[in-house]
């Protein structure tokens, strides 16, 4: 009925077990924090993307060659595009404006939508599912971020 004294090779391995029974956990967890990062970055990304894209339309559609909503589309998904371009997970940006028209004097909306690729081993679906919004539980999110700025109808002379 005595206790039986545990030798030293018996505690080393004792040791290597319940290092691996916490290791694992925490690995889970920081590599969760990462992907929680590379996501708010790519949402900061985008709604910069929003502000650049919603400041090329109204500034493009005052100009001769890219005059209208079509040309304010355009330049609008270009800046949208070169804004996204640096944050190599995010695989494609759309760009739908509001309030664009030849003549001016309306507020301009841009909303961007980015589909951004989660990367991070054994937690990019549940990141992209509970922070991505539609993600749903795959390896991609779809960011959405919109920008406002008003058009005071004065067509720039370039």
């Amino acid at each position: 009925m005595g206790h039986r004294t545990l030798s030293v090779r018996e505690e080393r391995g004792a040791v290597y077990v319940e290092f691996i029974v916490a290791i694992v956990p925490m690995l889970v967890v920081f590599w969760g924090l990462l992907q929680v990062n590379g996501l708010l970055l790519a949402d900061l990304v985008v709604r910069n993307a929003a502000m650049n894209a919603v400041r090329a339309a109204i500034v493009c559609d005052s100009d001769e060659g890219t005059s209208g909503p079509s040309g304010a589309q355009d330049c609008a998904q270009r800046a949208a595009e070169d804004t996204t371009k640096a944050v190599k997970s995010i695989q494609s940006v759309g760009v739908q404006l509001g309030g664009a028209s030849s003549s001016g004097n309306a507020p301009v909306t841009a909303t961007v939508s980015a589909s951004y690729e989660c990367q991070v081993p054994l937690v990019a679906s549940l990141a992209c599912g509970v922070f991505g919004g539609l993600g749903g539980g795959t390896a991609t999110a779809t960011i959405e971020r919109s920008a406002t700025l008003p058009n005071q109808g004065h067509y720039y002379q370039f």
